[in-house]
């Protein structure tokens, strides 16, 4: 573990620096870095990582949640290498891993009984919203306030806390752009609703039906933190969309092959009409899919609804995606309750630690990925978007993360987002991790003393609020 007085990334703000004089704004992505820590990467192996400074982490970011065996799998890179050195990397003609992938999907995913390959999350988001406005023949998109899909006009609406914080009332959400360049007529496209809140969607499914082609869920919402369905939640969701014909979509690029083996469908015993799944399925490789039951799938079989690209199903990602399932197949029985108990026992430990310390805090997660909370007061759970945006304190997140960091453990800096378990991570990264924790919050404690209420937060911008 190193001090915070030996921590040095000068190599990485210079490398940093001259990134940025031809990527604008250094990065690709929005908020994968925090202003004036950015890191530089050399190399990764297992559950770790190495700077351009030499400084090591262990890695609770996963490459933003596809790495669930970690970096470098064997597995899976000797999948790539003899798919391309043998048999070739783009072929955009149909060939052996895109039935090996899609029947494993289907192993795994029962309700997901027929698939299309995209390129990314956000893609495969876009094309599920498309397709059930094609079936239905119906325009408008629920969507739940502070849930990301992807970065898309379609559905980048009512997520940024920074910039919609409290848009509406609770049980009436205003739909705006969340991205300047975002023409206004895409948020009327959507109708906005509170995560959590039966009552409210029961009645505006009700009374609005006739124009409303589809629910789009996260079944735990992961970008807010993580925020958890209420028990029976999901399964009214369900109930309610069967009864008046409109059609469920789960967006599990998050969750998808993540708290378990056949995802939130397995882990929740729900079975949607679409899904979308990428992150995990490539094991950190661009593929993604999207796919449903045979009779909404029917209109894409028939193109009458269009879906394309010249990347989707490459055989360099389905080699990937091919080793990744084959693992998750093999390993599931042991691997996930693993995962599940690593997570677990490392909640218990950064929550034991911080509230030594005198803060207030929760952790809320699901399987092996979850995140902490600070906040002002006491509190047992959050809910929804509006209660998290109220109840956070980022400016100690930030000052926590920060000194995490100079320890070697790294973690996104933004309360917004989470935290992932590999099957690298061992007790001993936990362990490690725990007294890192115990030593970070008391350096924070020395600048930002406990009970000293937040007069006014940092931006959430300047911590990472946005996706990823």
């Amino acid at each position: 573990m190193a001090l915070a007085t030996e921590y040095s990334i000068k190599r990485s703000v210079e490398m940093f620096d001259r990134i940025k004089k031809s990527i604008a704004g250094g990065e690709s992505s929005y908020a994968r870095l925090r202003s004036g820590i950015e890191l530089c990467i050399d190399h990764t192996a297992g559950c770790r990582m190495w700077d351009v400074d030499g400084n090591e982490y262990i890695d609770y970011c996963l490459g933003y949640g596809p790495l669930l065996f970690g970096h470098n799998p064997k597995d899976i890179i000797d999948a790539v290498v003899e798919q391309i050195t043998t048999r070739g990397y783009h072929f955009s003609f149909p060939h052996k891993l895109d039935y090996e992938v899609g029947e494993a999907v289907q192993r795994l995913c029962p309700a997901t009984e027929l698939i299309r390959f995209t390129c990314s999350g956000t893609e495969s988001t876009m094309a599920a919203m498309r397709l059930a406005r094609a079936y239905t023949g119906k325009e408008k998109i629920i969507k739940f306030e502070g849930a990301y899909h992807g970065w898309s006009d379609l559905n980048y609406i009512s997520y940024h806390p920074a910039i919609n914080m409290a848009a509406g009332r609770h049980n009436a959400p205003v739909a705006l752009p969340d991205s300047t360049g975002t023409p206004r007529a895409f948020a009327d496209t959507l109708i906005i609703q509170p995560f959590n809140d039966i009552e409210v969607l029961e009645k505006t499914i009700r009374e609005r039906h006739w124009e409303i082609a589809a629910v789009l869920i996260e079944p735990a919402m992961a970008n807010c933190g993580i925020l958890p369905p209420k028990d029976g939640y999901l399964e009214a969701v369900r109930r309610i969309t069967e009864q008046y014909g409109v059609l469920l979509i789960f967006d599990e690029v998050m969750t998808g092959f993540r708290i378990a083996a056949g995802g939130a469908q397995e882990y929740y015993n729900i079975r949607p009409d679409i899904s979308t799944y990428a992150k995990v399925i490539g094991g950190g490789f661009p593929v993604a899919c999207f796919g449903g039951t045979k009779e909404v799938m029917q209109i894409e079989a028939d193109n009458e609804v269009m879906h394309g690209g010249t990347y989707t199903a490459n055989p360099l990602v389905l080699a990937a995606a091919h080793a990744v399932l084959r693992r998750i197949e093999r390993d599931k029985d042991t691997m996930y309750p693993r995962l599940t108990a690593l997570a677990n026992r490392l909640r218990a430990g950064l929550v034991g630690v911080i509230r030594e310390a005198g803060y207030n805090c929760l952790d809320q997660g699901v399987g092996p990925f979850f995140q902490v909370f600070f906040g002002d007061t006491p509190k047992d759970r959050l809910y929804n978007y509006r209660d998290t945006v109220a109840y956070v304190r980022n400016d100690i997140y930030g000052a926590w993360h920060e000194e995490m960091q100079k320890r070697g453990i790294y973690f996104h800096p933004g309360q917004f987002e989470r935290w992932f378990i590999s099957t690298e991570h061992t007790e001993k990264e936990i362990d490690i991790t725990i007294a890192a924790a115990e030593e970070s919050i008391k350096a924070v404690a020395k600048i930002i003393p406990p009970g000293k209420s937040a007069a006014d937060q940092v931006d959430l911008a300047i911590y990472g609020g946005t996706p990823s």
